[in-house]
C-alpha cells in the first residue's frame, strides 16, 4: 500500500495506473472541495482539478453521501443560528437560547477568523430544537429549518454532486460488481473497527476499498494510514490531503 501525500507524488502515480478504474473518495474530501470555509478546501480543489484533468471518476459509498449532506445541512443550519442570533440580540439578553446562539456564532467567528469551517454538531442541534419550540422569538422549529435549509439543502446538495462529478456505489452485503472483485462481508467491516478502533462510518470506507477494484483512495482523515500500514495491497494507494 502506498501512502502518497503531495500533489507530485499523487501525479506520478496516476501515470503508472489504468484512470478508467477511477477513485474512492470519502466524506472529508467530498466536503473539502465543497466548502470555501474547510481547512481542506484549497488542495482538495487542486486534487479535483488534477483527477477531472486525467479523466478519473470519483466514487463513494452511500454513508459518505449521507454524511456528506449532514455536513451541508449542520453547516446551513449554523448560518440560521447566526442570523437569528441577530434578530433576537436585544430582546432575549440572557435567555438559555440566546446564550446558545451567542456560543455558535462566537465559534463560527472564530472558525473564520482561522480560516477554518465551523458547523454545530448533534447535540448542539437538538438543544436548539427544544429551545426554539420553548421560546417566544416569534419562530418555530419548523420555520427556521425551512428558512434556513429545507429547499435550500436538496437544491445545493443536487448542485454540489453534479458539479463535483460523483459517482455514488450502493451494494448488499455478499454482493459483486463490476466495481468489486471480492464480495462485501459485514463481519469484515467490524474486524475492522475492534482491530483498529475505527467508527463503522469509517471501517465499512477501509473494507469497501480494500475490497473494490479501486486503485486509489482520496482522504483528509491521516487515521486511514494507521489502518491500512500493515496491509499487503502492492496495487492500491492512499492520499492524504
Amino acid at each position: 500500500m502506498q501512502i502518497l501525500r503531495t500533489t507530485h507524488e499523487l501525479t506520478a502515480y496516476l501515470k503508472g495506473i489504468d484512470r478508467r478504474a477511477g477513485c474512492f473518495a470519502d466524506t472529508s474530501f467530498l466536503y473539502g472541495v465543497s466548502d470555501d470555509e474547510d481547512r481542506l478546501f484549497g488542495k482538495a480543489v487542486d486534487i479535483h482539478d488534477l483527477l477531472s484533468d486525467n479523466s478519473i471518476a470519483i466514487h463513494a459509498n452511500v454513508i459518505s453521501r449521507m454524511e456528506f449532506v449532514d455536513l451541508i445541512l449542520r453547516k446551513q443550519l449554523t448560518g440560521g443560528c447566526v442570523k437569528l442570533f441577530e434578530q433576537i440580540e436585544r430582546s432575549f439578553g440572557g435567555s438559555e437560547l440566546y446564550n446558545l446562539l451567542k456560543s455558535i456564532r462566537d465559534n463560527d467567528a472564530r472558525a473564520r477568523k482561522n480560516g477554518e469551517s465551523y458547523k454545530i454538531n448533534e447535540s448542539q442541534i437538538k438543544k436548539l430544537k427544544k429551545l426554539i419550540v420553548e421560546s417566544t422569538t416569534g419562530t418555530n422549529w419548523k420555520s427556521f429549518c425551512a428558512k434556513y435549509a429545507g429547499p435550500i439543502l436538496l437544491s445545493e446538495w443536487k448542485v454540489l454532486e453534479d458539479e463535483l462529478g460523483l459517482n455514488f456505489i450502493e451494494i448488499l452485503e455478499g454482493d459483486t460488481s463490476e466495481f468489486f472483485k471480492e464480495p462485501l462481508r459485514w463481519e469484515d467491516m467490524v474486524q475492522i473497527m475492534g482491530k483498529d478502533g475505527m467508527r463503522g462510518p469509517d471501517a465499512m470506507i477501509v473494507n469497501f476499498f480494500l475490497r473494490s477494484r479501486f486503485p486509489l483512495l482520496i482522504t483528509g482523515d491521516s487515521d486511514f494510514e494507521d489502518c491500512f500500514e500493515d496491509l499487503t495491497a502492492p496495487d492500491k494507494a492512499i492520499f492524504i490531503l
